[in-house]
C-alpha cells in the first residue's frame, strides 16, 4: 500500500518542487473495497489540501497541490470557475463574510484575494518567509489572519492590503488558525506542540496551551464560541472538544488510527466531522461523544472537510484527488465534484 501523505508532506513536497512525483502512489485506487463500484472524477490533478463554501451554501471553493483553486456549484457539484495565480501548491482558503470575496493561500509564501463574482485578483500579500498554510477571516470581513511555516501569524487589513501586525511566539510551523464568532480571539496551532490565544484586533498574546503528546493540524470554533475543537497526532489521534476561553479539554473522540488532518463542526453543534492519514472520515455526535458513523470511502488521506451552513451538506476531499459530498447527518454519500477535463477512476466503496 502506498504511504500515507500529510498536507503537511505535501507542503514540504512542493518546496522541493517534486509534488507531482511525491503523490505518484498516493492517488493509487487500488485498495480493495467490499460494497459497490461507482465512477468518481477527479477533481483535480493533484491532492484536495483545502475546502471552503460560502454563506449561502451554494458555492464551493477547492484548493490543490496542482496550485489551482477551483469553484463549484453545491449542491450538484457542477464546476463554475478556476482561479489561477498561484505558482505551487494551495494549502488554504478562507472566504470573506459579508462580501464575494476569497482569500488563498500556498506553499509560494503568498496570500492572494479574489473576487468571486469576476475572479479578478484583488490583492496578492507578501511578507511571509515559508508557506502559508492557513486562513481565517474576521466575522466583520474587515481582517484577514494568515497562518505560516515560518512560525508567524499575519493579521492584514482587507480593505487596503496592508499589514496591521505580525504575531510572534511559535517556535515551529503554524499548523492552522481559527477566529472565535464573536472576533475577540485568535487561536493558533503550531509543530511546537502548543495552542496560542491571541486578542483582537490587538494581537496581544493571551495564553499558551501545551497540546497532549503530539501537535494539533486543524481547529475550529463552535457557531456561539464556547468550543474549540481539535485535531492532530495528539493524544493518540484523539479529537478534542476543548471549552473556552481557557482550551482545556473537556471530552476526547477516539477512533482514528492516523493523523487527524481535518475537523470541522455543524452550525447547530450537534455534529463534529474529522478525517486524516487513516482514510476515514469519521462523524461524532457531540451530546454524548458517540461515534455515529465511519466513512471509508477515500482511496488516500482526507486533507480537508467543510460542511454547509445549513448542516445538510459534508464535503470532503484528499490525497486522491476527489471531492465528495455526504448527506448529514446520516453520512449518506451524496455525489461528487469532477473537472470533465481530468481523468475519472473507478472507485470500489463501503460507503455508497
Amino acid at each position: 500500500m502506498p504511504a500515507r501523505f500529510t498536507r503537511r508532506e505535501i507542503l514540504k513536497a512542493s518546496l522541493a518542487g517534486g509534488v507531482g512525483a511525491y503523490l505518484a502512489g498516493a492517488c493509487d485506487t487500488g485498495r480493495s473495497r467490499t460494497a459497490c463500484n461507482r465512477r468518481i472524477g477527479d477533481a483535480h490533478a493533484d491532492a484536495v489540501t483545502s475546502l471552503a463554501v460560502d454563506a449561502s451554501g451554494g458555492l464551493l471553493a477547492s484548493g490543490s497541490a496542482d496550485a489551482l483553486v477551483k469553484l463549484w456549484r453545491l449542491p450538484d457539484g457542477a464546476l463554475v470557475g478556476g482561479l489561477r495565480g498561484h505558482s505551487q501548491a494551495v494549502a488554504a482558503l478562507a472566504m470573506v463574510p459579508g462580501a464575494s470575496v476569497l482569500a488563498s493561500g500556498g506553499a509560494d509564501c503568498l496570500v492572494r484575494v479574489w473576487n468571486l463574482v469576476d475572479g479578478a485578483l484583488l490583492a496578492a500579500l507578501e511578507g511571509h518567509g515559508l508557506p502559508v498554510t492557513s486562513l481565517a477571516a474576521s466575522p466583520d470581513g474587515r481582517m484577514l489572519a494568515s497562518g505560516s511555516a515560518d512560525t508567524t501569524v499575519k493579521l492584514w487589513n482587507l480593505a487596503d492590503g496592508s499589514l496591521r501586525v505580525t504575531l510572534s511566539g511559535h517556535t515551529l510551523a503554524v499548523q492552522d488558525i481559527a477566529i472565535s464568532p464573536d472576533g475577540s480571539v485568535l487561536v493558533s496551532a503550531s509543530e511546537d506542540q502548543t495552542l496560542k490565544l491571541w486578542s483582537l484586533p490587538d494581537g496581544g498574546l493571551l495564553g499558551s496551551l501545551p497540546t497532549q503528546g503530539g501537535w494539533v493540524n486543524s481547529l475550529t470554533f463552535s457557531a456561539d464560541g464556547a468550543w474549540l475543537v481539535t485535531g492532530g497526532s495528539e493524544d493518540a489521534y484523539r479529537v478534542a472538544l476543548r471549552t473556552m476561553p481557557g482550551g482545556v479539554p473537556s471530552k476526547t473522540l477516539d477512533g482514528h488510527v492516523g493523523e487527524i488532518e481535518a475537523v470541522t463542526m455543524a452550525a447547530d453543534q450537534s455534529l463534529v466531522a474529522s478525517g486524516g492519514a487513516d482514510e476515514s472520515i469519521k462523524l461524532w455526535r457531540v451530546s454524548d461523544g458517540h461515534l455515529a458513523k465511519t466513512i471509508e470511502d477515500h482511496a488516500r488521506a482526507i486533507h480537508a472537510l467543510a460542511i454547509t451552513p445549513d448542516g445538510s451538506l459534508l464535503v470532503s476531499g484528499g490525497s486522491d484527488r476527489s471531492i465528495r459530498f455526504w448527506n448529514l447527518p446520516e453520512g449518506r454519500y451524496a455525489g461528487s465534484a469532477s473537472d470533465p477535463a481530468l481523468p475519472v477512476q473507478t472507485v470500489v466503496s463501503f460507503s455508497c
